[in-house]
């Protein structure tokens, strides 16, 4: 069994597939002893290139609020869990959030006849970028 300073980082958005994705970590981490991160990012809406808002746009409190969605539906002891909340694109932050980790799990959103076949964007730059194995959960 892994010792307890192995990390598994899991990114979640709140999508269904994410969520897939974090029970799979869940349980993977619960079953080997690994402890577990779990990683979500959020960005300004672009328009034209500029960052544009609104009243009461807040991207960063959505984006804890995913967080602590994703923390309730742990069955891995508290004391296991951490979580990162970063502002920027999702597969650079969960490569530069994984560096450490043991396994980096995310999720397929699939889209489409083309998304069936290959993998999303985000799951792209991790299996390619992360320097430790990479599950990508369907």
């Amino acid at each position: 069994m892994p010792e307890l300073t192995s990390m598994v980082v899991v990114g979640v958005d709140g999508s269904a597939q994410s969520m897939a994705a974090l029970k799979w970590a869940d349980s993977y981490a619960t079953t080997t002893g690994a402890r577990l991160r779990i990683v979500t990012t959020w960005v300004w809406p672009l328009n034209y290139g500029s960052a544009f808002g609104y009243e009461g746009l807040t991207p960063g409190a959505d984006a804890l609020s995913v967080l602590e969605k994703a923390r309730a539906e742990l069955t891995i002891p508290e004391t296991r869990v951490e979580t990162v909340c970063r502002e920027g694109g999702a597969g650079p932050v969960l490569v530069a959030e994984s560096k450490d980790a043991a396994l980096l799990v995310v999720g397929s959103h699939g889209f489409g006849a083309i998304g069936r076949v290959v993998l999303g964007s985000v799951s792209n730059h991790c299996v390619n970028h992360a320097s430790c194995p990479v599950l990508v959960v369907r």
